[in-house]
């Protein structure tokens, strides 16, 4: 049952985009996503600039050297409030357009009126799921990061609960953990390259990877037989 919105997202997609059809693998991932990033480009820049903006917000809370425990705290909650949920809502945007769905620019702000607690909670419990892996000597931090990709979709797209959207994504990612982790490898040399470029280029790769992360995520949608039976 946990999945039968899933299937049901499946069944709309193809019917919508029935010429669309991807490989779970992260060189058709990025391919796919180079290709909507031009067709989009415009619009996915501008999400970037909000997302950018957003997640921005806490860090110059807590900015400065001698950082207090007040500032702190404030940083944390902006991030928690406003940057975390705008960050799941560009992604929703991302994956919008990726999928051919219509979409607008204030739909990254739907976080803040559609699912907002469970999108907060998500992102609150991915990030300590993910902080305590890194504590324990780094490598069960990157399985988890791997295994919890698809939480920012699944929990503001099909509208799921924080931990279903959590069990959701570690069933969808079995026997893709290698492709994800890939994507995420290749995205720091990308990041590197666009920072080089000025420091402009940045955003283009930003989106280059955004367009390829929910490029995968709608390719496993597509491709995995599981998602009729759990």
């Amino acid at each position: 049952m946990l999945y039968l919105s899933i299937v049901n997202l499946n069944q709309q997609t193809m019917e919508n985009n029935s010429n669309i059809y991807l490989e779970p693998t992260a060189g058709s991932a990025f391919g796919f996503g180079w290709q909507k990033l031009k067709e989009h480009f415009a619009n996915l820049l501008v999400i970037t600039i909000i997302l950018m903006i957003a997640q921005s917000l806490g860090s110059m809370a807590g900015r400065g050297d001698n950082v207090s425990f007040s500032e702190g705290s404030l940083s944390f909650i902006i991030w928690l409030l406003i940057g975390g949920p705008v960050a799941y809502g560009s992604m929703w945007v991302f994956l919008k357009a990726v999928r051919g769905d219509d979409y607008e620019i204030k739909d990254a702000f739907a976080c803040f009126g559609k699912n907002y607690f469970e999108i907060m909670l998500a992102n609150l419990l991915v990030t300590i799921i993910i902080m305590v892996g890194i504590v324990f000597l780094i490598v069960p931090g990157i399985i988890f990061a791997v295994k919890l990709a698809f939480v920012p979709y699944l929990v503001l797209d099909k509208d799921m609960k924080a931990m279903d959207a959590i069990k959701a994504s570690w069933e969808m990612t079995k026997g893709h953990g290698w492709q994800i982790f890939f994507i995420g490898l290749i995205s720091i040399f990308i990041v590197i390259g666009g920072m080089l470029l000025l420091i402009i280029g940045i955003f283009p790769a930003v989106m280059w990877i955004n367009t390829t992360l929910a490029s995968f995520y709608l390719a496993v949608t597509q491709n995995n037989p599981e998602t009729e039976r759990l």
